[in-house]
């Protein structure tokens, strides 16, 4: 498994995008078009996840300082239950940095259950605070999330600093 960088244009971002799309709801996610706009951006990293010359999923982050924060990141649904998420995170978590942040569901139905049991197996922790994930445009809606991360938030002060780190950097200065 490799991450490969995607810049506009590449042959993979249409893919890319049709499961972004698919994926995520309106609401825990930006237009596809403005997805792209970011891609110069050096702060942020959207990848290709290479597994045999295929292209089996993608995974965007934000990389700052001692923070990597996980926007979005999805496996091909003809790929799933072959290990590539694991894989996948196992190359994510070798990034030096201090914390590896990541938004979940609420645990409120078996599927979501089931994702916060899979980051759980690959050393993440569901931080016991209240969060709700920033609307991605003005006239959206914020979602009830939870957020993970490696290694676990221990104090509220730091998970405030954090999380408002996130809706900054992440959200509120891309309103239009």
């Amino acid at each position: 498994m490799t991450f490969l960088r995607i810049t506009d244009g590449h042959p993979y971002l249409a893919t890319i995008r049709n499961w972004y799309t698919d994926a995520f709801p309106p609401d825990e996610r930006r237009q596809a078009d403005e997805l792209v706009e970011l891609l110069p951006r050096s702060d942020m990293n959207l990848c290709a996840l290479i597994s045999d010359n295929q292209v089996v999923g993608f995974i965007s982050y934000w990389h700052w300082d001692d923070i990597v924060f996980v926007e979005h990141f999805a496996i091909d649904p003809a790929q799933r239950g072959k290990r590539f998420g694991q894989q996948a995170l196992s190359l994510l978590v070798r990034i030096p940095t201090q914390y590896i942040i990541l938004e979940v569901e609420r645990p409120i139905d078996e599927i979501s259950h089931r994702r916060i049991k899979f980051y759980e197996r690959q050393g993440f922790t569901l931080n016991p605070f209240d969060y709700v994930q920033p609307p991605y445009q003005a006239e959206k809606s914020a979602v009830p999330m939870r957020l993970m991360s490696i290694p676990a938030i221990t104090s509220e002060a730091e998970f405030i600093d954090l999380s408002g780190l996130i809706r900054e950097r992440v959200y509120e200065r891309f309103y239009t």
